[in-house]
């Protein structure tokens, strides 16, 4: 005995000596919370690590690779922080993150919005901490990396709908089974330098490489539910577990928490059907589908209770739409909820958990954040459908304004929320534009059109298609051009950058203007979506008259941005000099303009890139100078090394249709 002993602790040893060897090698480190960027007179550019993400998926998902896509918003911020700044960390899954929409019309971005309006005097700053399909195991880890890094004033969670399903669920594929203190053991077991260094090898040398498919399709591969299935009860607990674990890490740390109840499409979204459902149910379905109305519902709701079957998801499904169109509000609600807690595919989080999450924020001393009450207010007595959601439990454009008003409304006082704007302003403010909501519609067409989330119905698919048309019939040829460059990878990667430039080349400066302001929020401390994003923003006002009131002072802060990303080391200086030379001309700096952009002319891939615009400034600031000659010489002989004598004969019709 004494001899196994020893060869155990020996053995035990020999691992710790090996784990703490390769400690020293930072490339197996899992990834970090937070990256330093850049320093910078004696203050620090940080981003929250898109890789991030990486520690939940290795070793999770069995033998599937993890999917393309499962990264963390990148959310670039200087430290020390501005002083008077209010930083809040928004923690969960895939509704926080935004999906199906752009970060900037993510409920957070909405939600810094709202604070900042309802706290002028101070600095709002709302990380999204979102990451597509992790449980709320991976989502307390998540709040406990970020209190660590971030120091926040506040943290908000909205978690639950993959619990079963999500990676560290209940029954998700490899770790779900266990307590939260199994999963905790697996979760560390994942982070070590030997098993990320075992897993390198096995990926290099362990023959092929299983194919990258959509997290859905994976999840989908632990298989159906039954409303007994002892996972469901299980996942009640961690959740629990894992939302009071939250509110201790936040009392501990003295930060207050908003935990927010679920919500999700109860009217719209159809359960999984059942292997053989009734044949009664699929008829009911149908005939409503065909024949819409009181009369074809009293039918098919007496064919229901004329074919009694067990308890079906969809048998209750098709009860709450023949009572919703009975005008019967309350019970179909009460139907719809139902069916979504006997589906066999529970992507939806079941309605017990909300009640749970009100305890624990009751008991906690978390604020709640009702966003079930909220949707349901605001939707039809019957529940909560596509009027607010995208699919089956994302918030649609007007569901995200929804839930970042809930969230604000459990923080702010009521003088304060007396501060908030309407819905349509906060939207036209984030940049919610045409080509958003066609892209919205053509993601959520394809989504719902193949399994596992087929269930909605072709009357879903066809009515997204229609919007879509409708959408694209609407918009200008120019911003239909750029939809068209980014749906075939070719310009911006950004659609609202790709779409600015082509209509800011058809000339129609104020909506240019405003899909350039979309850019800048969607990708800041950014060469293309910040930078070029910004002086295009600005160059648009001038054109149309001047910069408006305080873009100044946004220029101005450009530079100090610029500045940052000048210390990447792909960034050429030459960009940097036609960066400052863009911002001091629309500065009217007219002398530091001109010096900048002739020091910028002299770089060949800076007159390649960014002719148009540098010969164009230059022009007119020699112009403004009263080097009127000097101004013609120069644009001729940069067109003509651009080989562009077109550009160049416009350029010198506008320098002499502006001659005194």
């Amino acid at each position: 005995m004494k001899g196994r002993l020893l060869a155990l602790g020996a053995g035990a040893l020999l691992v710790l000596a090996l784990e703490g060897a390769l400690r020293l090698l930072p490339g197996l480190a899992p990834p970090a919370f937070v990256l330093e960027l850049a320093r910078r007179g004696g203050r620090s550019l940080w981003t929250v690590n898109p890789a991030y993400p990486g520690r939940f998926f290795t070793g999770a998902l069995g033998n599937q690779a993890a999917p393309g896509g499962m990264r963390m918003t990148p959310h670039p911020f200087v430290e020390p922080r501005p002083e008077n700044t209010f930083r809040v960390v928004f923690a969960g899954e895939s509704t926080v993150q935004g999906y199906p929409h752009p970060r900037r019309l993510s409920s957070g971005a909405y939600l810094q919005a709202m604070l900042q309006d309802a706290w002028p005097q101070r600095r709002v700053e709302v990380f999204n901490a979102g990451i597509t399909a992790i449980s709320s195991f991976a989502v307390a880890r998540t709040v406990e990396d970020a209190l660590r890094n971030l120091r926040p004033d506040l943290v908000v969670v909205y978690t639950g709908h993959n619990e079963l399903y999500g990676v560290y669920g209940a029954a998700s594929l490899r770790q779900g089974g266990g307590s939260v203190w199994s999963k905790g053991i697996f979760y560390q077991l994942m982070q070590a330098r030997l098993t990320r260094l075992l897993g390198l090898g096995l990926a290099r040398f362990g023959g092929e490489t299983p194919d990258r498919v959509s997290l859905l399709q994976v999840m989908a591969g632990a298989g159906v539910l039954a409303p007994e299935d002892a996972r469901r009860r299980r996942a009640n607990q961690t959740l629990r577990d894992n939302l009071v674990g939250i509110a201790r890490l936040c009392r501990l740390e003295g930060v207050p928490l908003v935990l927010c109840t679920l919500v999700s499409n109860e009217r719209g979204f159809a359960p999984a059907p059942a292997d053989s459902p009734p044949a009664a149910v699929e008829e009911v379905l149908a005939l409503l589908d065909r024949e819409p109305g009181p009369e074809a519902a009293r039918r098919a709701l007496a064919m229901l209770d004329s074919s009694p079957s067990p308890p079906d998801a969809l048998a209750a499904f098709a009860r709450g739409r023949c009572l919703e169109g009975l005008g019967e509000g309350e019970a179909a609600r009460a139907a719809f909820v139902r069916a979504r807690d006997l589906d066999s595919r529970p992507w939806r989080a079941p309605s017990g958990y909300n009640p749970l999450i009100r305890q624990v924020a009751q008991k906690d001393g978390a604020m709640l954040a009702d966003v079930e009450a909220a949707f349901v207010r605001a939707s039809p007595a019957s529940g909560v459908g596509w009027e607010l959601m995208a699919d089956h439990l994302h918030p649609g454009s007007a569901g995200q304004v929804l839930l970042a008003r809930t969230v604000a409304g459990a923080v702010l006082a009521p003088e304060e929320l007396g501060r908030l704007r309407g819905e349509a302003e906060y939207r036209v403010g984030q940049g919610d534009l045409p080509v958003e909501k066609l892209a919205l519609s053509r993601a959520m067409t394809a989504l719902l059109a193949e399994p596992p989330l087929n269930t909605s119905g072709p009357g879903r698919v066809a009515a997204l298609e229609e919007e879509s048309q409708q959408v694209w019939s609407q918009l200008s040829p120019a911003e239909r051009a750029g939809c068209e460059r980014w749906a075939a990878g070719r310009g911006p990667e950004l659609l609202a950058l790709n779409v600015a430039d082509q209509v800011f080349a058809a000339g129609d400066y104020a909506l240019a203007g405003a899909y350039y302001r979309a850019a800048c929020l969607e990708e800041p401390y950014t060469v293309w979506g910040d930078l070029w994003a910004t002086l295009r923003w600005g160059r648009c006002q001038e054109l149309l008259g001047g910069l408006e009131s305080g873009a100044g002072v946004e220029v101005e802060a450009l530079l100090e941005r610029a500045g940052f990303l000048a210390l990447a080391q792909d960034f050429a200086p030459a960009l940097l000099v036609f960066v400052e030379g863009y911002a001091h001309h629309l500065l009217g700096r007219r002398a530091e303009a001109v010096a900048r952009l002739e020091q910028a002319a002299g770089d060949q891939g800076i007159l390649r890139t960014f002719g148009f615009d540098l010969i164009s400034l230059l022009a007119e600031d020699l112009v403004a100078l009263g080097r009127r000659a000097e101004a013609e010489k120069r644009v001729a002989q940069l067109t003509g090394a651009l080989g562009q004598r077109e550009l160049g004969q416009q350029v010198l019709a506008s320098i002499r249709a502006k001659a005194p």
